[in-house]
């Protein structure tokens, strides 16, 4: 279902203060509502930083994340809520991405790349030995590919591996996720690389670096216009069904009226930023439909001179917003300007536009100021508690069969030990890569093998439940959002309690659930007058809530604290897992998960 417009925005509100607690009325009162705020060129809110911010702003959920010149990351919530400070060690770089969750993934100068939830407490790091030098790309089932020089590594939400390719040639262009879910960036050594979620790459060489990737799609058809400094222009398309090594294409488009400074792309469409502050759009062959004058032109009273380092521009369904370190313009897919916002002091970098219709700028004079620029709203499907879901999927939550597929004899004792001994080896390496897909469909036929079919005998089972818990516990550890579902389904149909405590376990592991769906499917299945009530699978929810609530943070691990209050409210529960469990909801406490978020 998709919510739109203030009716979902104040569901989520109302939500917010529901399930996590009451709210000082008078605090309340002081912080402005940025729903119902009217638009204004004065700012909604600001606030003082004491300090310089180092990039633009990364917002999330709802949030702002600041990368501070000394080195800490900073974080506060859209109505100006002071939520956190985190610590990064050694100096944080600028090089900031934040998941569909609201995690925020950055490292800092000794190279130690680290994950942070919503409430500012750390995940888990990685010692890279050397810093990143782009912002990590996160992928749509919330893996994330890290750029360090020539390697490319990935790891799972919850910080497992996946895969580490060395490409030959340090990156020189900003890795960015494509429209069938791959890193595409360019190498010094001139190939356009483009990287998928299970490390397979296609390569093509160039003639000299672009300045800007723009990912596009045309029907089916993924490609890309690349931008060169002097305004060429050149598109590449993949073509999926070509053979291996051979699937991207080049040709000349129609070069730009001026230098190129910022771009972004939506279907087969791009917006581009040009340094005289004229802003186009081109279609999928680089055509111009339309030419406009933002702020920065001369005409609209701008230096008609900007870089880089001074643009941006946003394109999604609302429409184009050209966005400098001097203001906004925003306007119609058709080229209808529908508004300009002059800044009185000039960003110390790019402000960032957020899904509600702010837009934050931190000033030369350290203080972050907020504006309501727009109050259209976002149209695409969100999910409650994050906003947007992401733009795809993997297909790991219903993957194509497996090459065992038709093979009756992979049931065999013998057949089934070998090729689990290979699956544990393979995923526990770190170098899963383009096994994934497969090993993942194996897994599912082999776990679920029952599900569809009316023949099944839990007396003579195909696969028995310690080879099955061993299987769902390798699934856990590949790690994608994607199989959660999968999981869900399990748990609900598999009558053997070993097997749900195993499903509880495995979702921990993975450590994303942000519709909270495994919430309803413990806390029903562990009422008091459920027959399959089990103590230990209550252990093993309990633990997996408290995995689930750390990851996501607020407001759904508000969600998950009260399953586990009232798991504690059981009479059947005996005191040693009700003193476990309430543990557990002190320390989710302690670390400001049950905090409201206003």
């Amino acid at each position: 279902m998709i919510d739109t417009g203030r009716n979902y925005y104040f569901r989520l509100t109302v939500l917010f203060i529901l399930i996590a607690g009451t709210v000082n009325p008078a605090q309340a009162q002081e912080r402005p509502d940025p729903f119902t705020a009217p638009l204004s060129a004065a700012p909604l809110w600001e606030e003082s930083l004491g300090r310089t911010v180092s990039g633009t702003p990364h917002l999330q959920a709802s949030s702002v994340v600041l990368a501070y010149d000394s080195g800490n990351l900073g974080s506060f919530f859209m109505s100006g809520t002071d939520l956190w400070r985190f610590e990064a060690q050694e100096r944080a770089t600028p090089h900031i991405s934040r998941s569909y969750e609201g995690a925020t993934y950055m490292c800092n100068t000794a190279g130690v790349f680290m994950a942070v939830n919503r409430v500012g407490r750390q995940l888990w790091q990685l010692n890279l030995g050397t810093p990143i030098t782009f912002p990590p790309v996160v992928g749509w089932d919330g893996r994330v590919f890290i750029p360090v020089e020539a390697m490319m590594t990935c790891r799972t939400a919850s910080g497992r591996a996946l895969w580490t390719l060395d490409l030959g040639s340090p990156m020189a262009v900003a890795p960015v996720l494509d429209k069938t879910g791959s890193a595409v960036t360019v190498l010094r050594n001139m190939d356009f690389v483009k990287i998928t979620q299970f490390s397979n790459t296609e390569r093509i060489r160039l003639d000299r670096l672009p300045s800007h990737i723009v990912p596009l799609l045309e029907g089916n058809q993924s490609s890309y216009a690349l931008l060169y400094p002097n305004g060429d222009v050149e598109k590449i398309v993949f073509n999926a069904g070509a053979a291996a090594g051979s699937k991207l294409s080049r040709s000349r488009l129609r070069a730009l009226p001026a230098v190129p400074v910022a771009a972004a792309g939506r279907d087969d469409q791009a917006a581009v930023i040009l340094r005289d502050g004229r802003i186009v759009l081109l279609d999928a062959s680089g055509g111009i439909i339309w030419t406009r004058n933002s702020h920065e032109t001369t005409e609209e009273r701008g230096s008609g001179n900007i870089t880089s380092a001074q643009a941006s521009v946003m394109f999604d369904e609302r429409g184009i917003y050209s966005i400098s370190t001097r203001g906004m313009s925003g306007f119609t897919v058709e080229g209808r300007r529908r508004f300009v916002l002059r800044l009185n002091i000039e960003s110390s970098g790019i402000p960032s536009f957020s899904d509600e219709g702010l837009l934050y700028a931190c000033g030369r004079d350290n203080v972050l100021r907020v504006y309501k620029t727009d109050a259209k709203p976002r149209t695409v499907p969100r999910n409650r508690y994050y906003g947007p879901e992401p733009e795809g999927n993997y297909g790991m939550g219903n993957p194509p069969p497996s090459p065992w597929a038709g093979d009756r004899g992979r049931y065999t004792d013998e057949s089934q030990g070998g090729m689990y001994d290979i699956l544990e080896r393979d995923i526990r390496s770190g170098e899963l890569g383009e096994r994934e897909p497969i090993y993942v469909a194996y897994m599912m036929e082999m776990i679920g093998f029952f599900l569809n079919d009316p023949h099944y005998s839990p007396v003579r089972p195909a696969v028995r439940p310690p080879e099955r818990i061993r299987l769902i516990g390798l699934l856990g550890q590949i790690g994608s959002r994607e199989t959660v579902p999968f999981l869900w389904n399990i748990f609900d149909k598999d009558p053997e309690p070993s097997i749900k405590r195993a499903c509880a376990d495995a979702i921990g592991t993975i450590g994303v659930d942000p519709t909270g769906r495994s919430f309803e499917a413990y806390d029903y299945l562990l009422g008091a007058n459920n027959p399959n009530y089990d103590q230990q699978l209550l252990l093993s929810a309990a633990n997996s809530i408290a995995k689930l609530c750390r990851f996501a943070g607020p407001p759904i691990a508000a969600r998950g604290i009260r399953v586990l209050r009232h798991f504690t409210n059981l009479p059947t529960v005996p005191n040693p897992i009700r003193v476990h469990i309430q543990n557990e909801i002190n320390a989710l406490r302690i670390e400001g998960l049950d905090t409201v978020l206003e």
